[in-house]
């Protein structure tokens, strides 16, 4: 076979994988194509050739298979954020589905474990309640402010809006985009470490509809900082944003030295609030800038509601409730467990979930800050079970085996990630761990990424 890097090549995409790229096949090899759905006829480019298949970028679509929707984003050709928002979104909770499966029984080889159907989203447009927005280079190297071009790690293109969040950032951005060039401050370039503005989070309640903003920059401060701060500040009061909340965070960033952020109140309240509902509870939550709170508010009580699902029948007396953030999961369970304990290593996540107990006047519970590991080789309770909801990279095998050790009746594991996922799966199935039930829940319509919540059973 003579192909090279940089061939062109036709070929009939004739299945669909993982992160919204379509499968082809050019002389008996599977060629992996992004934005491509089955029964698209493309050319393409190889960008890298491996022994059994490749990777190629689009050139051009010559025939659009008659199942492609129309993409509303103006954006989407350009954008790596909404990598499916060609499909249909029934088509979009099938390949879900099928990923999940294939995690399960490629990787933790539980075959005849029970995987529900996908619970989808109500909300498939303006879902989320926070978004990033990175200020940075195009690949001429002029000034840009918005997201990342697929594929690139340090390209940035000028987003004018976004249908994942809210209208008014389409208001928004032009601001602080404006603001950065006047003064020319230079955009941070993670390549070198050079520059200083980094990035804009937008952080809004969905039932609240406070508005908050924070400001990123590196510690590198330039003199006339301070100036152009105060008359941003002052534009941004006087605007129809209605800015609850607005921070500048400061990275201090350095060789050898483990990252800081130093956030600062500029104007406004330090949190935002919002209101979680499910069934007959009613919780309300504070959300400083740092804080982990699910980026889709209505369907985390979909999330939610699936676990607690779960759990109340268990009548368990005593709960862990590990990466807990702003302590979510741990105060709802509260409402029906004797005794919680939430852990997070995130300073301002815990500091945000003891004010929250306290917001709803829910006392039974005790939320502690460390590494999860480390936090349980302190705790001497006895949970009869264990919440999980570790970040993508999943628990890993050294902090499966100190849950074990508890010997909790049951655990919960609420992944993002299939993957990681089913790795845990099975080093807990090795270690008597049964798992009983996968239900996926749809959390990010328009992209690749599957919440699932998984009860396990101790089976010795």
């Amino acid at each position: 076979m003579n192909i090279k890097k940089g061939d062109i090549f036709e070929t009939k995409i004739i299945a669909f994988a993982f992160q919204g790229n379509g499968i082809g096949e050019f002389e008996g090899m599977k060629v992996f194509v992004p934005k491509t759905f089955p029964g698209d006829i493309v050319r393409a480019k190889f960008v890298k050739i491996k022994k059994k298949y490749a990777h190629a970028e689009l050139v051009e679509i010559i025939e659009k298979s008659p199942e492609r929707t129309k993409e509303l984003c103006s954006h989407a050709d350009n954008c790596g954020g909404c990598q499916m928002q060609f499909i249909p979104y029934e088509k979009q909770i099938e390949f879900k589905y099928q990923h999940v499966k294939d995690c399960i029984q490629r990787i933790a080889k539980l075959q005849d474990l029970k995987i529900n159907p996908v619970i989808a989203s109500k909300n498939i447009l303006f879902y989320r309640n926070k978004m990033e927005f990175s200020f940075g280079y195009d690949s001429d190297m002029n000034f840009t402010f918005g997201l990342h071009v697929p594929n690139r790690r340090f390209d940035i293109f000028d987003v004018k809006d976004c249908i994942l969040q809210i209208d008014i950032n389409s208001k928004i951005l032009p601001v602080f985009r404006n603001w950065a060039l006047k003064y020319k401050f230079p955009p941070f370039r993670y390549s070198d470490g050079e520059g200083f503005i980094r990035s804009l989070f937008v952080r809004d309640g969905k039932r609240s509809e406070n508005l908050m903003l924070n400001l990123v920059t590196s510690h590198d401060v330039p003199d006339n900082f301070a100036k152009a701060l105060e008359e941003l500040a002052e534009s941004l009061k006087n605007s129809d944003f209605n800015v609850d909340s607005f921070y500048w965070t400061k990275v201090i960033s350095k060789r050898g030295q483990k990252r800081q952020d130093e956030e600062t109140l500029i104007f406004g309240s330090p949190t935002i609030s919002e209101k979680l509902i499910i069934d007959d509870i009613e919780l309300d939550f504070d959300i400083y800038p740092s804080s982990f709170f699910q980026v889709n508010t209505f369907q985390a009580e979909v999330l939610y509601k699936e676990i607690f699902k779960i759990a109340k029948p268990l009548k368990h007396k005593t709960a862990f409730d590990l990466f807990c953030g702003t302590g979510t999961i741990s105060l709802f369970l509260a409402k029906f467990i004797d005794r919680v304990i939430g852990v997070d290593i995130n300073e301002f996540s815990i500091k945000a979930a003891k004010e929250n107990s306290l917001k709803n006047n829910i006392y039974n519970i005790d939320f502690l800050c460390g590494d999860a590991y480390k936090v349980m080789k302190e705790l001497d309770e006895n949970p009869e079970l264990i919440v999980v909801d570790p970040p993508r990279t999943g628990l890993g095998e050294k902090t499966c085996e100190k849950i074990v050790e508890y010997k909790p009746e049951h655990i919960i594991y609420v992944s993002c990630d299939p993957a990681t996922l089913a790795r845990d799966l099975a080093t807990f199935d090795e270690l008597n761990y049964k798992a009983l039930t996968v239900q996926p829940v749809d959390m990010f319509p328009h992209t690749y990424h599957i919440e699932n919540v998984v009860l396990l059973e101790k089976n010795f």
